[in-house]
């Protein structure tokens, strides 16, 4: 093992078990007295100063093959290596479980070309012919790739294949028909290279049906060849004479049963649109600006995140519950689950939600808004996918790291800052300009 440097792994190991064990203290006895201006956090995290050397160790054991013994020597933690190299950074968002235990993964920054990789217990491997993609929120049973010619969905992909193809929206055809509908602005219809501006395409409909996500709104498509602008709305753009469809923080979602779109962007409402009425409706978000839609996995109720700089506030639309009518009422005031987290992604469980925030945190959140656990990864959330199972859980960072998380094992590591039981199985580094190292 000519790559391990003894001196310098015990200090890592140490100064990690100091860290974590000051700073879980902390937050305990904060929670507990409501933080009050005597408490002081405690010294800082000391291992920044030895981030070049454990790089090269984590690098010597890659190309030795012995990332097994390198998480035992050098557990993983983010924060003391990734302050040391801000230029290498780049977001990591985790798109979808594939049926056999491979996950999707998109590496890149947003708008533009990045790069899809199938991650898995024998390592890592690029997707050929492919730049994108997103999962169904049934399981990811049906898998949407994205490339230069289109969107081609498929049935059953497993790490090695890409199953049965069940619908093709090739972008020639996608693009003429916004063309069509959204005359005199600009838009995705106008995008040269729209297989590389898109935040999540999510097919739903046994494949007949996708929600795109992307900086120029949000886009409904079927397989029959309609696309319709969901949102902004072309009324509105019409009506104050815009010049284009470009909005920010634009996020949408589809739920588990394919009845109930989603979605919003920094300047809108919390917007829901039933699929089978027509109907859409309006909430006035808790905070600021939405920023982020989760739909519950068993599709009786929608979770809306407004943000405000990097703080926030999530509420929870119990639509089933509620019916049509009181939806649009426009008196009732929704239930808050959240006052505190900026929402960039997050997961829907049996037992609730997992969000992820602008500090790093994890947070699994049942539906009466009670924090279960907490867990930080080190870097502000980019994305996150679990099982169908709720067993395995992926995050994604814009520091680069994509975390697997083992969320039934009932135990956590000595190394791990936060109250969840959880524990880490696996971490890839995925750096700008630097070959895919396993941690």
């Amino acid at each position: 093992m000519s790559w391990l440097n003894q001196e310098i792994a015990e200090r890592w190991r140490t100064e990690g078990k100091r860290y974590a064990s000051d700073i879980n203290e902390y937050v305990r006895v904060g929670m507990e007295t409501g933080w009050p201006e005597e408490l002081k956090p405690p010294e800082e995290d000391q291992r920044r100063s030895i981030a070049g050397e454990i790089l090269d160790m984590i690098r010597g054991a890659n190309r030795a093959g012995e990332t097994k013994r390198l998480r035992e020597e050098i557990p993983p933690a983010s924060w003391p290596i990734t302050s040391e190299f801000q230029e290498r950074l780049q977001p990591v968002k985790p798109l979808a479980f594939l049926r056999d235990g491979g996950l999707l993964v998109h590496v890149g920054s947003q708008r533009e070309r990045g790069t899809l990789y199938v991650a898995r217990e024998e390592g890592l491997r690029e997707v050929s012919g492919a730049c994108f993609a997103g999962g169904s929120r049934d399981g990811a049973s049906y898998v949407a790739l994205v490339d230069k010619e289109g969107i081609r969905v498929v049935h059953g992909m497993t790490a090695e294949t890409e199953g049965e193809q069940v619908a093709v929206y090739p972008w020639k055809e996608v693009q003429r028909k916004l063309k069509a509908a959204i005359p005199g602005l600009e838009s995705l219809a106008d995008e040269e290279h729209p297989e590389n501006v898109m935040d999540e395409v999510i097919p739903f409909d046994a494949g007949r049906k996708l929600l795109l996500v992307c900086g120029y709104g949000v886009y409904l498509l079927d397989s029959e060849g309609a696309a319709e602008l969901l949102y902004p709305e072309l009324a509105d753009l019409i009506k104050y004479k815009a010049e284009d469809t470009i909005a920010d923080m634009v996020h949408g979602d589809v739920s588990p049963d394919n009845r109930w779109l989603a979605y919003g962007t920094q300047g809108s409402s919390h917007m829901l649109k039933d699929l089978q009425s027509g109907k859409v409706f309006a909430f006035e978000p808790a905070s600021s600006y939405p920023h982020f839609a989760r739909f519950s996995k068993d599709s009786r109720e929608v979770w809306y995140n407004a943000c405000h700089f990097y703080n926030g506030a999530t509420m929870k639309v119990p639509f089933a519950e509620y019916g049509l009518e009181r939806l649009g009422d426009g008196e009732t005031e929704w239930p808050l689950t959240n006052e505190e987290m900026r929402v960039y992604a997050g997961v829907s469980l049996k037992q609730g939600f997992i969000l992820g925030d602008a500090y790093g945190y994890l947070k699994l959140i049942d539906g009466e808004g009670r924090e279960i656990w907490r867990h930080f990864v080190g870097s502000t959330i980019f994305g996150m996918t679990a099982t169908a199972d709720d067993k395995m859980l992926a995050v994604g960072t814009y520091g680069g790291m994509l975390h697997l998380l083992n969320l039934d094992s009932g135990r956590k590591s000595e190394y791990s800052i936060g109250t969840a039981d959880i524990l880490e199985t696996d971490r890839w580094m995925l750096w700008r300009d630097q070959e895919p190292l396993r941690w």
